[in-house]
């Protein structure tokens, strides 16, 4: 059965050409990349390591770059031209790369003892059988590291006064989580929930970032931002 989202495909191909068609560069500012990677991070060293729906590869390449690189990185993403854009981000180093639907991975089971999927699942047509996947793909005793869209992203929307609007170039699906929702659609897939947070509020203009990036990162723990993340596992005798 063909999966849901391959019917998205050529939007895809034209959102990359338009706004992905050159490698990433690094924003000391860009707390979403920086919080993201902490947590792929605390999951290594590993042997196999996945980045499902890779975009424009800027985690394959601080992988790929890290102390604890491990020995196989494979990317997937649904569109081949922002593959082209992955590999030059990765470059000098070679990672994978595989055209793939997330609600259908072409790798075996148990394939990796590290998934991220970053910022994709909002736009999945079949969240669950994506989410699926993810979990059939991870070893036991693997780890995922999930990040989407928080619904109660209380902070940036009153710093935008309530005026905060998604950019639309493209017409593809989009959706923000509840926590307690996105922990169970994790735990329905098979995986348990080992750490939950929310992190990054966005300011309207620049010059403010550098310091909300700081009062998050020294918050305890809440709800209140912008992106849900969690790192789920898989059960050792899955």
């Amino acid at each position: 059965m063909t999966p849901a989202s391959d019917r998205l495909r050529d939007v895809y191909e034209q959102r990359a050409e338009r706004e992905y068609s050159e490698p990433w560069r690094r924003d000391p500012l860009d707390r979403k990349f920086t919080r993201t990677l902490e947590l792929v991070q605390a999951q290594l060293p590993c042997d196999a390591f996945l980045d499902a729906g890779c975009g424009d590869g800027r985690y394959l390449a601080a992988v790929a770059r890290s102390a604890h690189a491990p020995e196989r990185i494979i990317g997937t993403d649904i569109s081949e031209r922002i593959l082209e854009t992955a590999r030059a981000a990765a470059a000098p180093n070679e990672v994978e790369l595989v055209r793939a639907n997330l609600e259908s991975l072409p790798f075996d089971d148990g394939s990796f003892d590290v998934v991220l999927c970053a910022q994709v699942i909002e736009h999945l047509l079949d969240v669950d059988a994506g989410l699926r996947e993810l979990a059939r793909v991870l070893r036991p005793r693997g780890a995922l590291v999930l990040t989407t869209d928080n619904e109660r992203n209380l902070v940036t929307r009153a710093l935008h006064l309530g005026r905060l609007r998604k950019q639309r170039g493209f017409d593809f699906p989009h959706r923000d989580f509840r926590a307690a929702e996105l922990r169970a659609l994790i735990e329905a897939a098979g995986l348990s929930v080992v750490r939950q947070e929310t992190f990054r509020f966005f300011a309207p203009v620049r010059a403010p970032q550098r310091l909300l990036n700081a009062l998050d990162e020294r918050l305890p723990v809440h709800g209140v931002g912008d992106i849900l993340a969690v790192v789920a596992r898989k059960d050792a005798a899955a």
